[in-house]
């Protein structure tokens, strides 16, 4: 079953979203986070929840919360022509229900939801140390459209190594 995350859910929606920045702590130092965050970290998850912009939606199998996927709407400038970016974020399965089609059912929905507030177009990162996210959005049909970069500056708490 597939439904919108609210304020209240919080901790069930913090630990999955702590299973998802716990895979990528291997793939990027911008994915790192600090020891002891938990705090701050469940804090940006609740603003997110708070956005009216913003859904995240979840799939509940059972008792247990299987999936999530955070969807935004974010207009853009009407100089262009697909100027309504429907931006898809964290988006994580619990390794045991991979394979399932639950991803693909929390894309839909998020799609419809983003279409529906006028999105004309969808835009996500993955990393590109992560092939198997990669694939998964290809075949929903996502393209690469830019290479997005990032350099670590000295003395902002990070190591010059970024992988």
């Amino acid at each position: 079953m597939i439904f919108e995350a609210q304020p209240d859910d919080i901790d069930e929606l913090y630990e999955l979203w702590r299973l998802l920045l716990d895979m990528q702590q291997a793939y990027h130092v911008v994915f790192r986070y600090k020891p002891g965050s938990d705090q701050a970290l469940k804090a940006e998850l609740l603003s997110r929840l708070k956005d009216k912009s913003t859904r995240v939606f979840v799939y509940q199998e059972g008792e247990v919360w299987a999936g999530m996927l955070l969807a935004s709407l974010r207009p853009g400038s009407a100089g262009f022509k697909l100027a309504n970016k429907g931006y898809i974020g964290e988006t994580v399965v619990r390794d045991e229900f991979r394979g399932k089609g639950i991803g693909k059912e929390l894309f839909e929905s998020a799609k419809k939801w983003l279409s529906d507030q006028g999105a004309d177009h969808l835009e996500l990162q993955v990393s590109v140390h992560n092939p198997r996210g990669i694939h998964f959005w290809e075949s929903l049909g996502f393209t690469p459209s830019t290479q997005h970069m990032v350099l670590p500056l000295q003395g902002s708490g990070s190591s010059k190594k970024t992988k």
